[in-house]
C-alpha cells in the first residue's frame, strides 16, 4: 500500500511532485523571511544560512538526546559515536508513537525558533551602528564563521560526519511508500502559507508603512518620531526566528544534519535569487519567485542527469551557471523583478470598498442639500421680483 506512480518517459510524477512541493515550500518560507528584512526593512542579510543552520543543528542534535532520554535508550558510549544506532531504535519507536511524534516536531521548532531569535538579537547590534554593505560583510562571515564552528565542535552535531536525526514522520512511512514525504510536504507547506499570511499582515499593518519609512530615509523616520533601532531589531529576531524554524523542517526532512549540510551558495544565495527575481518588498512576487526558481531548478536537474559524459562542460555545474547568467540577466533588463513593490492597503479591501460607497454617498447627499438651498434661493429671488413687479403695478394703476 502506498501512493500510486504515474510514470511517464521514465519519471513518477507523484513523487516528483511531492519532492517538488517541499522544495517549493522550503524556499519559498525562507526567501520571505530575507524580504521582510531587505525587502521592507533595507537589512541586506548576507548571512541568512546562519540562522537557517543554527536553527537546525540545535534542534536537530536536542530532539535526538531528548528522544532517546523519554525512551530510556542509552549507548555504552558518547551519543555522537553510537548515533546512527540510537537513531534507529528512536525513530522505531515513534513509528508505533504518533503522538510523541507531533509532540517532537513541536518541541523542536520552538527550540530552533528560540536559537534563531537570539542569533537574530546578537546580529541586531551590529545592524544598528553599520552600514549597509559593511553589515553584509560581516552577516556573511559570521555565517562562515558558524559553519567553521560545526566543522570544529564534535559534540554539537558530530562536526564533517554528521548525525541522523529522529524521524517524526516514521508512523507515515509505515502506512506504504511515499506517505512519509506527503506528510513532510503538507507540514512544510502548512509553515510556508502561515508565514506568508504573517508577512502580508505586516506589510499591511502600520509596521509595514514604518519598515518602509525606515528603508528608504532614517533621517525621516527619526524626525517622525519611529525609533528605527528598535524596527530593525524586531524584523531581524522575528525573521530569524522562522528562518530557524525552517532549517529544523529541512532537517526532519532530510533525515539528518551536518557541517556542510549548509552551504552559503544553497541558503543565501538561493533566497536572494528568488526575491530579486520575484520583486522585493512584494510578497506574492516572492511566491512567484520562488516557483519559477524551483521550476527551473527541477527541471535543469533532470537535463542534468539526461546528459552524457562527453558533454563538454562538467554537466554538475549547469545549474549554477544557468542561474548566474539569469540573475544578471533580471538586474540589468527587470531590476524590480517580476512584481515592483507597490502600495499595499493597510485595511482589508472589503472595508475599503465600503468606505469609498459611504463618502460617494456622502458626497452626494451633501451635493443633493446643495442643490436644494439652491432651488429655494432662486425661489425666493423671484418671489421678491413678483413682489416688486405686482407693488410697481398697482401703484400705477391707481388714481391721481
Amino acid at each position: 500500500m502506498g501512493l500510486p506512480q504515474a510514470v511517464f518517459f521514465g519519471l513518477d510524477f507523484v513523487k516528483f511532485g511531492i519532492d517538488f512541493a517541499n522544495f517549493y515550500a522550503l524556499y519559498f518560507a525562507i526567501s520571505l523571511t530575507l524580504n521582510l528584512e531587505m525587502g521592507y526593512t533595507g537589512v541586506p542579510n548576507f548571512g541568512k544560512v546562519l540562522f537557517v543552520a543554527g536553527g537546525a543543528a540545535v534542534a536537530g542534535s536536542v530532539s535526538g538526546r531528548l528522544a532517546a532520554y523519554v525512551y530510556g535508550i542509552t549507548a555504552p558510549g558518547d551519543f555522537i559515536t553510537f548515533n546512527a544506532r540510537i537513531m534507529t531504535q528512536v525513530s522505531n519507536l515513534l513509528a508505533a508513537d504518533p503522538l510523541f511524534s507531533v509532540e517532537l516536531i513541536l518541541i523542536s521548532l520552538l527550540i530552533a525558533a528560540l536559537i534563531g531569535a537570539v542569533f537574530g538579537y546578537l546580529s541586531s547590534y551590529p545592524a544598528i551602528r553599520l552600514r549597509e554593505d559593511y553589515l553584509g560583510i560581516l552577516l556573511l562571515a559570521s555565517a562562515q564563521f558558524f559553519q567553521i564552528f560545526l566543522r570544529g565542535y564534535g559534540p554539537l552535531v558530530g562536526g564533517t560526519q554528521g548525525i541522523f536525526v529522529p524521524d517524526p514522520y516514521s508512523y507515515f512511512a509505515s502506512l506504504g511508500v511515499g506517505v512519509r514525504d506527503l506528510a513532510a510536504a503538507i507540514v512544510i507547506s502548512v509553515f510556508a502559507v502561515a508565514v506568508y499570511i504573517y508577512a502580508e499582515r505586516v506589510a499591511r499593518s502600520p509596521l509595514g508603512r514604518t519598515l518602509r519609512a525606515v528603508r528608504d530615509n532614517e533621517d525621516a523616520s527619526r524626525a517622525l518620531g519611529k525609533d528605527d533601532v528598535s524596527v530593525r531589531r524586531k524584523v531581524l529576531v522575528i525573521a530569524s526566528a522562522m528562518a530557524g524554524m525552517a532549517g529544523a523542517l529541512v532537517t526532519f526532512y532530510s533525515g539528518s544534519v551536518g557541517a556542510d549540510t549548509w552551504s552559503r551558495f544553497a541558503w543565501t544565495f538561493w533566497p536572494w535569487l528568488i526575491v530579486i527575481i520575484g520583486g522585493a518588498g512584494n510578497n506574492f512576487g516572492v511566491a512567484l519567485g520562488a516557483l519559477f526558481f524551483a521550476t527551473l531548478f527541477k527541471g535543469l536537474t533532470q537535463i542534468e542527469l539526461a546528459l552524457p559524459s562527453s558533454t563538454p562542460s562538467d554537466p554538475n555545474y549547469l545549474i549554477d551557471i544557468v542561474f548566474a547568467a539569469l540573475i544578471v540577466i533580471v538586474l540589468l533588463t527587470r531590476p524590480k523583478g517580476i512584481l515592483r513593490e507597490k502600495s499595499t492597503p493597510t485595511l482589508p479591501r472589503g472595508k475599503l470598498a465600503m468606505m469609498a460607497r459611504t463618502s460617494n454617498s456622502q458626497h452626494s447627499a451633501a451635493e443633493g442639500d446643495s442643490s436644494i438651498r439652491k432651488n429655494e434661493e432662486e425661489v425666493g429671488r423671484l418671489r421678491s421680483l413678483l413682489r416688486r413687479i405686482l407693488k410697481n403695478r398697482a401703484s400705477t394703476d391707481s388714481p391721481r
